[in-house]
Formats: structure tokens, C-alpha cells, sequence
């Protein structure tokens, strides 16, 4: 579910998996492994976001032009950060889903 949701509704999701407790230990480390992967996935894409508010705020305001050229370049080494850890992150919540489907399977979940 949390894989197909919206980025703000993963936040959503992710608060709510926080409260969920486990008794099984498979689950349980699946679930650390899946909070782990989205809370890292969300912080990329909230970095992404500040990244793109910065750039439209250069954009206004372009009044110091070496102040400009440091933020702007500032604001692409985030994006580029950002855009790394999405890429880890991918393997991670990819390996999530995976995971949760042979829990699934295990346990006769549908």
C-alpha cells in the first residue's frame, strides 16, 4: 500500500507503520527494514522538494549575482544527494515489497 501511495501519504503510511507492533520476528525485522527504507526514501524526497523551493526563490530573487551562483549551486548539490539516496532507496523499498509478499505467503495473508 505504501509503495503506491503519493509521497505525502507515504508520510501518512510510515507514521502509522511506526504504531504497529509486532510479535513475530520475521515481522518484526521486516518491519524495521520497510521503516528504515521509507523514512530514508522520504527524507530524499523532502530534500529534493527543499532543493526545488530554492532554486524558485533564486529565481525571484537574483538581486546578489555571486549569492545567486552559490545558492544555485548549493541547491544542485542537494539535488544530486537527493537524487542518490532515491536511487538506494529504490533498492531498498523494491526489496520491502518483496519481502512482505513472502510474509505474506508464510502466514496466509491476502
Amino acid at each position: 500500500m505504501m509503495r503506491l501511495s503519493s509521497n505525502h501519504d507515504k508520510h501518512l503510511w510510515l507514521a502509522r507503520l511506526g504504531t504497529l507492533t509486532c510479535r513475530s520476528p520475521d515481522v518484526c525485522q521486516l518491519k524495521e527494514a520497510c521503516q528504515k527504507a521509507y523514512d530514508e526514501h522520504l527524507k530524499a524526497v523532502d530534500m529534493i522538494d527543499l532543493a526545488r523551493q530554492k532554486m524558485a526563490s533564486l529565481a525571484e530573487d537574483s538581486a546578489v549575482p555571486d549569492a545567486s551562483a552559490e545558492s544555485m549551486l548549493q541547491s544542485a548539490t542537494l539535488a544530486q544527494n537527493a537524487q542518490r539516496l532515491l536511487g538506494k532507496t529504490r533498492v531498498l523499498t523494491r526489496k520491502c515489497a518483496e519481502n512482505e509478499a513472502v510474509i505474506r505467503q508464510r502466514y496466509g495473508i491476502h
